[in-house]
């Protein structure tokens, strides 16, 4: 059954659920996991309803059991305090039919900004794994809070960062912004500056085609592809970019169909919307040029061309991202149907 179940904690433990029906007349149950036991919450015909629970001492799974079918679901960006793009990779239908499980695969923001609070969420969620796409100027600038001794962290930086992008990451903290606008600023007086759109769209394409990507990415999906991984967190700065190429290979490989791998790279779009507004509060502080302004709002930006920018040029040129990551990205088949046993049921 394709999942269209979504679960939002709009509040401490309470919980907006929109459950599309296609008979209205449908009825939907609705149980708490626990210990992998169900507990029952209610029974409604509605679409769209509120669940207030008591102190929860771990993540909360729902199931969901109409007359035909029943269907594990969770919210997916979770709450981690300090951070905004924190989210859940499971619950994807694939073309085998198969559902990507819950609690394995997660994508966020850097863990840099987290609470004390944040990081006590994080420990309960059993994360063995953290990919970290940032390059050493990034993890030394911005070093992310230890989870625990449990956790083992693997650094690869895929080098294909727009070069108004590489001049940020090479500034000190506080020279960040002055940098990268000054680099624009020099562009656009040069005549050089690129539309921001295509800036950002041949990243993209780069993250398939460049070297230093392939064997980053590579090395990312053969360490997902270890049954000891689970679960696994990658993530770059702010969980867009390089995290969001590097989790539409995972659940590409896994079989997710475009539109799921587009809409799960927009969720970005929703979880930065605060962030990307105080952000843009600090660059019209140190400029007023709109020019200048839009192409700084392009790197912060979330579109769904710019992952589409991806998939099209592996799907024209290799027929599926699982032929990619076999032919480009030297998986073999062993692994392919490792991470299928691993992350689906």
């Amino acid at each position: 059954m394709e999942n269209k179940y979504k679960v939002e904690q709009t509040r401490k433990n309470h919980f907006h659920f929109e459950i599309p029906m296609a008979n209205k007349e449908q009825e939907v149950e609705v149980f708490l996991m626990e210990n992998s036991q169900p507990n029952f919450l209610l029974k409604t015909k509605q679409e769209n309803f509120d669940i207030d629970l008591n102190e929860l001492s771990h993540r909360p799974y729902f199931l969901i059991k109409t007359k035909a079918n029943q269907y594990i679901t969770a919210e997916r960006t979770l709450p981690v305090e300090g951070m905004n793009n924190f989210r859940d990779m499971g619950g994807y239908e694939t073309d085998s039919g198969k559902t990507v499980q819950w609690g394995k695969l997660y994508r966020s923001d850097h863990i840099h900004n987290a609470t004390d609070k944040g990081i006590a969420y994080l420990q309960t969620l059993g994360i063995h794994t953290i990919i970290d796409y940032r390059s050493n100027v990034e993890t030394q600038k911005y070093p992310n809070k230890q989870i625990s001794d449990q956790v083992t962290t693997y650094q690869m930086d895929p080098s294909a960062h727009a070069a108004e992008l590489a001049a940020q990451f090479q500034s000190s903290k506080e020279e960040e912004d002055a940098n990268l606008i000054n680099e624009i600023i020099e562009q656009k007086e040069k005549g050089t500056l690129v539309d921001h759109s295509d800036v950002v769209l041949t990243q993209y394409h780069t993250f398939v085609t460049k070297k230093e990507s392939q064997e980053a990415f590579s090395k990312m999906l053969q360490i997902v592809a270890d049954p000891n991984a689970p679960a696994v967190v990658q993530h770059c700065r702010g969980g867009k970019d390089r995290t969001g190429f590097g989790s539409m290979l995972v659940l590409g490989t896994l079989g997710v169909k475009k539109e799921d791998l587009v809409e799960d790279y927009l969720l970005t779009a929703k979880n930065r919307i605060e962030r990307n507004r105080i952000k843009m509060e600090g660059y019209k502080k140190l400029t007023s040029d709109p020019v200048v302004l839009n192409q700084l709002y392009s790197f912060i930006d979330t579109k769904p061309e710019f992952i589409e920018e991806s998939i099209d040029t592996i799907n024209n040129r290799y027929g599926s991202i699982e032929n990619y990551v076999k032919k480009e990205l030297k998986l073999t088949e062993q692994m392919v149907q490792q991470m299928k046993t691993m992350y689906l049921e």
